[in-house]
């Protein structure tokens, strides 16, 4: 089983889309706030993440910058209802 760190702070997108992977055979931690997704990466020791840009207390830009200098080959997907230009701040 995959496991999956999900970082959403919209509790019905995240039901919805923890539910869904859940579904899919992952094994699913939800968290809801960004300074709280750097312990729970360390804690769940996930195979993928995938984070909201727009976090409260520690966006996921940042959260992403975190995670990357405990495993730097993690994969991680942003997820966002922010328009953007299709780069990540920090990132080639």
């Amino acid at each position: 089983m995959i496991r999956l760190l999900y970082v959403e702070d919209e509790p019905n997108l995240a039901k919805i889309v923890s539910e869904t992977l859940s579904s899919r055979q992952f094994e699913v931690r939800l968290v809801t706030r960004g300074d709280h997704a750097v312990s729970a990466f360390t804690e769940f020791q996930p195979d993928i993440c995938v984070l909201d840009v727009m976090l409260p207390h520690l966006d996921g830009y940042e959260v992403s910058k975190r995670i990357r200098l405990q495993d730097k080959n993690i994969p991680i997907i942003f997820l966002t209802a922010k328009k953007s230009n299709g780069r990540c701040p920090g990132w080639v």
